[in-house]
């Protein structure tokens, strides 16, 4: 088995002003899945300074030798990309972060600041990795789709696997008791309030459940994330404008043990997210967080893990902006004890099979045990702008020299020549 430096976020780094909290929970479960199946793994959570990448390689010297980097996106994956280290490196896109960004304001000038600093971001990742996951199979698409884009896949290279899609697996935790007998029904929300999050589709759901129900209260942990606190002020303003605003408990971020009590006391768990690009290709980590502890899920379409789980039975999903079904969702949940049942079963099942960790991860697991540089490929900073540029024919005469020699280059350039003379004679040989 090989030594691991698997650099990411550990619960010691959360702050909600650095919205590092999936990446928390993706290298939490990379680091588990990999410890499992007999790796040693060293997590390192480097800081967010301008210049990174020598904490990185002091890490790495310090604590070596290692025989690979697993790296989690956004900035702990940078960070290894700014070093010298020439390690094999598997890099998890944790997210397709230009989607976020795209949604993260609405003062045009400062959102393509923003998007150029990402874009800097996940060239460098893209540019640097050996291996890639994503936490879809369709966000796995995207990033295949930039590696052709950024010339790194090419025949010296057709016969890897290069992207991986890891979809947000189950996670070894105790199933949910749900509420006292006594107790109110109780619907839960936890986690950020992104900018894809419908605070307002949600909280017309739970009014229209409210005045169906007298007893239902609704808890929510989280808050707002960098860049995007407009979502959660504008729904604690609703729910206090409400006339069942003592039936809402907003607890905004919260320690672990109170979030675990949180989760043990839930009769169902609810999300809803806009249409967009990132609920697109995004992944919701925290429905995982749910099933893996048999909550039931009212939930909308639109995210990949959402279409999971309506074909696994593990939650009802509703469209998008539809806040009356989705009402009407979380009704059936908390009055419906026979639903609830069954989809707690369709949940233990789909844990073992399709949500197990071990499956999900295997490729992972292999490619440590034997990790491989990517080879092939155009390097990215050779990939021009335009056919036909000056660029364009540098990068060209070059890349001729490399493959056919000098001679080959030379005549490539002659026979593109507006010259009759030369170009016949060319054509005559």
């Amino acid at each position: 088995m090989s030594r691991v430096a698997l650099f990411g976020n550990t619960p010691d780094s959360f702050s909600p002003n650095a919205g590092n909290g999936a990446c928390i929970a993706r290298t939490e479960r990379f680091r588990s899945t990999m410890e499992a199946a007999g790796h040693e793994v060293v997590v390192c959570s480097p800081p967010q300074t301008v210049r990174p990448g020598g904490f990185v390689s002091a890490f790495l010297r310090d604590r070596g030798p290692f025989d690979c980097i697993v790296a989690i996106s956004p900035f702990p994956a940078e960070a290894v990309t700014h070093s010298d280290c020439a390690l094999p490196l598997w890099i998890d896109m944790n997210g397709m972060h230009p989607a976020e960004i795209q949604l993260a304001g609405t003062d045009v000038h400062t959102n393509r600041l923003e998007m150029f600093r990402m874009l800097a971001l996940e060239r460098s990742l893209l540019a640097r990795g050996d291996r890639f996951s994503a936490p879809s199979a369709r966000q796995t698409d995207s990033v295949l789709g930039q590696l052709f884009l950024l010339g790194r896949l090419d025949c010296g290279n057709r016969g890897a696997r290069v992207v991986h899609p890891f979809p947000h697996c189950a996670l070894e935790v105790p199933l949910s008791r749900g509420p006292e007998t006594d107790a109110p029904p109780r619907i839960i929300s936890t986690g950020s309030f992104n900018s894809w999050f419908d605070h307002t589709t949600l909280f017309r759901a739970l009014e229209y459940v409210m005045e169906r129900d007298s007893k239902v209260v609704f808890t929510c942990s989280g808050g707002a994330v960098p860049f995007w606190s407009r979502g959660v002020e504008e729904f604690a303003s609703m729910t206090s404008s409400s006339r069942h605003s003592d039936r809402y408990e907003l607890r905004g971020w919260v320690r672990r043990e109170e979030l675990e009590n949180i989760y043990d006391t839930a009769t169902a768990a609810v999300l809803a997210d806009i249409p967009c690009n990132e609920t697109r290709l995004g992944a919701r980590t925290r429905m995982i967080d749910w099933v893996s502890r048999g909550i039931p899920v009212a939930c909308t379409r639109g995210a990949e893990v959402s279409e999971d789980m309506e074909r696994a039975g593990t939650a009802i999903v509703v469209p998008e902006e539809s806040p009356e079904e989705l009402g009407r969702a979380l009704l059936t949940l908390i009055t419906r004890g026979e639903v609830r049942s069954a989809i707690r079963r369709n949940q233990i099942k789909w844990c073992s099979e399709e949500g197990d960790p071990v499956r999900v991860f295997r490729p992972l697991h292999d490619w440590c045990a034997s990790p491989l540089r990517l080879l092939g490929g155009i390097p990215s900073n050779f990939v021009p702008r335009r056919f036909g540029s000056l660029r364009y024919r540098a990068v060209s005469f070059v890349l001729a020299v490399r493959e056919k020699g000098i001679s080959e280059a030379l005549g490539r350039i002659a026979a593109k020549l507006p010259i009759p003379s030369v170009r016949q004679k060319r054509e005559s040989q």
